[in-house]
């Protein structure tokens, strides 16, 4: 466990109290932070770095912290895609879908258009679960972060 604690301490934990100490604020660290965890977590691979970007530019946040954060979050988004999928599927009523990453990679390297043509609805009730399930996850992660980034401002020495 050691190496993984180690790798986010570099990569993660010190390029975001970096930006701290370089003056960003802790609750603009925070909301860049929570926008891009939302946005990586996505049940779409390969989207996920432009519409960072895209809601970088647009609501004016941290693109560093931005990136670090989506590209850190790529194994949490592969893990949740199936969650979703099936959180989606409950929700709608619909009956599950088969989704085995053989099926999937398959079906991917056979043809893309009937890949699509397959497995867009599992797709939409993946982004249905998301939907669901990101906006009390990012809520609480803002609350957790605004504090914890507060703790890891550098203070100004008292005169």
């Amino acid at each position: 466990m050691g190496r993984v604690s180690d790798w986010l301490r570099r990569r993660v934990r010190d390029p975001l109290v970096a930006e701290l100490r370089q003056g960003a604020t802790p609750e603009a660290v925070s909301a860049a932070v929570v926008v891009s965890f939302a946005i990586a977590i996505l049940p779409f691979i390969g989207l996920t770095t432009l519409l960072c970007l895209a809601a970088g530019r647009l609501f004016r946040l941290n693109h560093v912290v931005m990136q670090i954060v989506n590209h850190t979050a790529f194994p949490l988004q592969v893990l949740l895609i199936v969650p979703f999928v099936r959180l989606g599927e409950t929700l709608s009523g619909s009956r599950h879908f088969v989704l085995t990453p053989e099926a999937i990679i398959g079906e991917f390297n056979r043809s893309i258009p009937d890949f699509l043509d397959k497995f867009w609805l599992a797709g939409l009730h993946g982004l249905i679960g998301w939907a669901v399930t990101v906006p009390l996850a990012c809520w609480l992660l803002h609350l957790i972060l605004r504090r914890t980034f507060h703790r890891l401002t550098p203070q100004p020495p008292a005169p």
